[in-house]
C-alpha cells in the first residue's frame, strides 16, 4: 500500500498522544526521567506530545502519514522564528504538567530541570526551522515513514534556505539524523543523572542524503 505525507488535519488530533506515547515508549530521555511502568509513562508522553503538536500546528507545520484514518506517523516543525515561545503557548503545555505531578510526583524537579536545560541549549540564532518531534508507531516501523515525514519537513527548510535544530537522546537516531545532514553542536545531559542529549544543527546549504529507516524520535 502506497501511503503518503499529509498535512495533520483536526480529526488525527486524539490520535496523536497513545501514537506518540508508543513510539517513545524506551526514549532513554522519558524512560529515566519517569521509570516504572509504560502505563503510567504513557499518560506524561502522551500529554506533552499532543501539546507539541499542537504548538506546531499553530506555529509551523505537522507532517502525518495515515494508513485506513489510522495515524501512523508525526512529523511536527516550528517555523523559523516561532522559537522561543511565549507565556501564553507555555500554558498549553499545563496537561503536562497536570499529569507528571499526578503520576510522578517524586520527578518534578528533575522535569523542570529537564526543561530549563533543553531551552537554555537552544540556539536562538538564526531563525531556524525546528523539529519538535518525529515519531512512527512502533507497529508501522521499518517501512520508511521516518524518511519520508522528514524529508517532508527538510524540504520546506531547503525551499526557505533556513537551518534546521533538533535534539535527540538516542545514539542510534543521532547517526540518522547525521545522514540528512545534520551536525553535531553540542553533548549534554538534560537532567542531573540523565542520559546524554545531542543537540543538532542542519545548515541552510545542506542536502540530505537518507540511510535506513530508523525508529524516530524527538529531536
Amino acid at each position: 500500500m502506497t501511503v503518503s505525507v499529509q498535512n495533520l488535519g483536526p480529526e488525527l488530533l486524539e490520535q496523536v498522544g497513545p501514537m506518540c506515547a508508543r513510539a517513545f515508549d524506551d526514549y532513554p530521555f522519558l524512560a529515566e526521567l519517569f521509570p516504572g511502568s509504560s502505563e503510567k509513562r504513557a499518560h506524561v508522553a502522551a500529554a506533552f506530545y499532543l501539546a507539541t503538536v499542537r504548538d506546531c500546528l499553530e506555529h509551523g507545520v505537522v507532517h502525518a502519514t495515515v494508513e485506513d484514518g489510522r495515524l501512523t506517523g508525526v512529523a511536527a516543525w516550528l517555523r523559523p522564528g516561532a522559537f522561543p515561545q511565549s507565556l501564553r503557548r507555555q500554558a498549553g503545555f499545563l496537561p503536562t504538567v497536570w499529569a507528571g505531578l499526578r503520576h510522578f510526583p517524586g520527578r518534578a524537579r528533575l522535569a523542570i530541570q529537564a526543561l530549563a536545560r533543553l531551552e537554555r541549549y537552544h540556539p536562538h540564532t538564526p531563525t531556524h526551522w525546528y523539529l519538535a518531534t518525529i515519531a512512527v508507531d512502533p507497529a508501522h516501523q521499518g517501512r520508511g515513514l521516518g524518511v519520508r515525514l522528514l524529508r517532508a519537513g527538510l524540504t520546506l527548510a531547503e525551499d526557505t534556505r533556513a537551518p534546521c535544530f533538533l535534539e535527540t537522546a538516542k545514539a542510534s537516531n543521532r547517526d540518522w539524523y547525521a545522514g540528512f545532514g545534520f551536525e553535531l553542536q553540542r553533548t549534554e545531559p538534560c537532567f542531573d543523572g540523565g542520559p546524554p542529549q545531542w543537540f543538532m544543527w542542519r545548515p541552510s546549504e545542506a542536502r540530505s542524503d537518507a540511510g535506513p529507516e530508523r525508529t524516530a524520535v524527538p529531536g
